[in-house]
């Protein structure tokens, strides 16, 4: 008895840590099934188990059972998909040029990339729920001698469209901020 007294006495933090990543890890997967049962997204905690775990075992004796931590296929996800992405996003977007033609309509002016110019409320299909969306670049496009101003996401989703009559009127409905760049 005083043997195993000990062994959870000296394995506290690892045992802690341990139970947390096997909760998360529980959480995440049952979500997922209950996602696909409900036919809608419900969340779980991804990538959090396999971190949790792995330092549970990096705290104990028997180090190399951390490797069980790797198996988490959200922290995988996270540092191989996600990460990258981020910082690609960046690069390619400050460069970004639009073409000639955007939307149907020849590309007048644009704006610099800019992590948010403005935020977006749409309402959503759900009840109570809103969707916010962050406007990272203007586009100013001419089509029938007729001016649009399209207030963009970061990547080129258009959001919004406002008609105007010339390009000054557009630049009305943009921040103050915004920095043009004419075609």
């Amino acid at each position: 008895m005083s043997y195993i007294s000990e062994f959870i006495k000296n394995n506290i933090l690892c045992i802690f840590f341990v139970t947390l990543g096997l909760m998360a890890w529980a959480i995440t997967i049952s979500a997922r099934i209950a996602s696909k049962k409900a036919g809608r997204f419900i969340s779980g905690v991804p990538g959090i188990g396999g971190p949790l775990i792995i330092i549970g075992f990096l705290l104990s004796p028997v180090k190399w059972l951390a490797l069980i931590g790797l198996l988490d296929f959200d922290m995988w996800y996270f540092f191989v998909k996600v990460v990258p992405a981020i910082f690609m996003v960046e690069i390619q977007e400050r460069k970004y040029i639009p073409p000639d033609e955007f939307d149907g309509g020849k590309v007048i002016e644009y704006s610099q990339f800019n992590k948010e110019f403005e935020k977006i409320t749409i309402k959503m299909e759900e009840p109570y729920a809103d969707g916010i969306n962050y406007i990272c670049r203007y586009i100013i496009i001419q089509k029938d001698n007729k001016y649009t101003l399209l207030k963009t996401e970061h990547n080129i989703k258009v959001i919004e469209r406002v008609e105007c009559d010339t390009p000054e009127e557009c630049k009305t409905h943009v921040s103050t901020k915004v920095k043009w760049t004419k075609k």
